[in-house]
């Protein structure tokens, strides 16, 4: 495989594609294509409207300006918003939970629960601390470290940077991952509450 098909293999797994919203918009269009349609036939059929007759919705649009102008505003407002909102679809990556890893000729592709997973475990087994006391997030560009050490157990937050830091940089990691920790001590807890 070459380097260029590799690339698109990451982009297409770790990006997810606008398939649901264009799906949506195009039924939405079809739908008022075949409704128009359908009343064309009926009005030239002589048959009665369906939903709405072509000439009366030809004539709520040709006056829709003279319409009180709270209705024509707030319609436009709907519109806009719509618009915003389709074009923000458009231009806006969407992320899938995942992180390409490593430099290597294949590509590896780790889901961020994982990644959360292994760190959550380096950093307990690092710093010596019980099962269930290291709480870990990874986001897109960041992963959250909490830590609840027993009683007694003093620790810094840069000696749990420090660690989760040199675990994310042996995962070479696409994009990078910047490290937020905490430490929450029983005895600071009690004190506060």
């Amino acid at each position: 495989m070459t380097n260029t098909v590799l690339k698109r293999v990451v982009r297409r797994e770790t990006h997810s594609p606008r398939t649901v919203v264009t799906v949506i918009v195009l039924v939405i269009v079809a739908g008022a294509a075949i409704l128009a349609g359908v009343e064309i036939v009926l009005h030239l059929l002589g048959l009665g409207p369906w939903v709405i007759a072509p000439e009366a919705a030809l004539t709520w649009l040709r006056e829709l300006p003279v319409q009180p102008q709270g209705v024509v505003v707030a319609g436009g407002i709907l519109v806009a918003i719509a618009g915003v909102i389709l074009v923000w679809f458009a231009i806006a990556p969407g992320r899938r939970p995942r992180h390409e890893l490593g430099s290597s000729s294949h590509a590896v592709i780790v889901d961020n629960g994982v990644l959360a997973s292994s760190l959550a475990e380096r950093v307990r087994r690092e710093l010596d601390l019980a099962p269930g006391a290291v709480v870990v997030g990874v986001g897109h560009l960041g992963a959250d470290v909490t830590v609840r050490p027993e009683p007694g157990h003093r620790l810094d937050k840069s000696e749990v940077r420090a660690v989760a830091e040199s675990e994310l940089a042996a995962y070479e990691m696409s994009p990078r991952v910047k490290v937020r920790a905490r430490v929450l001590h029983v005895e600071d807890a009690e004190g506060r509450s």
